[in-house]
């Protein structure tokens, strides 16, 4: 078993990553109250036997229509029925969208209470369980509330990969290409030799990408906890097309499919405006065929309405008046932030996506 710590901002966070971490950490680590907030899919039973006392439980549904702010509601209601105090814990089991209510919900319950997060995902594992982003959705509005709140520990437990459907664990692996791609050569290179050993699940490849994935979010995130210094906009390397392709598609396509479509243009944009090799281009499109990720909107399993994408491009949270500031990959492992204007951006996504 991996363990990483870091301190960020004014919290200090464990992450375990390993099988059997559940069993090994949970009873050391958790000593007070429980709040068990899972996806009604995820069986509680791994983790109700391996705490010290029998917890609460709040059963979400999985998906997005579980995102919701009425669902924060439901939980800090439970939360103040039952008693819980400020040393009290909330432990999130599920995928990223039930980690970011559970995460909403205990960082404003009595100003945050204590939070572990347990996904069940690759994507959770290599990303949405890290960092301390939590947010939900209010009138139809995608992530509009929310909060950075750092969670006491996350325990990335590999038993939970074996019954995780294949196209969602290679969903998630674009996450990992993502941190090879634009901050970490040597995680890419091991993604491109190893496909065999990663899409087969081995138990040490699975373990190195997570364990590997997991020190670059975090040493980004303690740069800039609340995304203020444009350094943790790394992290969103194809998400500024990806998060429009999901928009534009009613999100009925998976997120790490979206940005592996995004992450292609991206690096296209990158060499039209003359900062990324072309051997960030090529590699990127071979890695992301090898592991059965589409390249371009052509081979998505649902129909994108580019005026509904444009949208969505002018409604990303990283703009600012009429710019958007977006993460470019320079060569494999560097990139570099690019401000870029509205009009310019439609232009240039209308070329790398037509």
């Amino acid at each position: 078993m991996k363990i990483v710590e870091e301190s960020i901002c004014c919290s200090n966070t464990r992450v375990y990553v390993g099988r059997g971490a559940v069993r090994e950490v949970l009873e050391k680590i958790v000593d007070g109250n429980v709040l068990l907030v899972r996806q009604d899919a995820v069986d509680p039973k791994y983790v109700v036997e391996a705490l010290r006392v029998k917890p609460y439980e709040f059963v979400l549904p999985g998906g997005e229509q579980a995102k919701d702010v009425d669902m924060v509601i439901q939980i800090i209601k439970l939360l103040y029925e039952k008693e819980f105090q400020r040393k009290d814990y909330v432990i999130a089991l599920g995928g990223g969208s039930l980690t970011d209510v559970a995460g909403f919900a205990a960082s404003i319950y009595m100003r945050g209470l204590r939070l572990v997060n347990i996904p069940t995902t690759l994507l959770g594992m290599v990303d949405a369980a890290l960092g301390g982003k939590n947010a939900v959705n209010l009138y139809g509005i995608k992530n509009i509330v929310g909060s950075f709140y750092q969670p006491h520990a996350v325990i990335s437990d590999l038993m939970y990969l074996d019954s995780l459907p294949q196209k969602e664990f290679i969903a998630g692996l674009a996450e990992a290409i993502k941190y090879g791609v634009v901050l970490d050569r040597e995680l890419f290179e091991y993604l491109y030799k190893n496909s065999a050993e990663v899409l087969g699940r081995d138990h040490d490849a699975v373990e190195y990408v997570v364990h590997r994935s997991t020190l670059n979010k975090l040493a980004i995130v303690k740069q800039d906890p609340y995304e203020l210094g444009r350094v943790r906009i790394v992290l969103n390397y194809g998400h500024t097309v990806g998060h429009a392709v999901e928009a534009a598609t009613k999100f009925s396509i998976p997120h790490g499919i979206a940005v592996a479509v995004g992450m292609v243009c991206e690096s296209l944009i990158g060499r039209a405006i003359g900062v990324t090799s072309i051997e960030v281009v090529e590699k990127l499109i071979d890695i992301l065929k090898i592991y059965g990720l589409p390249t371009s909107l052509n081979e998505l399993d649902a129909k994108v309405e580019l005026e509904d994408l444009f949208k969505a491009l002018a409604r990303d949270k990283k703009r600012y008046g009429d710019h958007i500031h977006i993460p470019i990959p320079t060569s494999l492992g560097f990139w570099t932030p690019y401000r870029i204007s509205v009009s310019e951006l439609r232009v240039a996504v209308e070329k790398c996506l037509g």
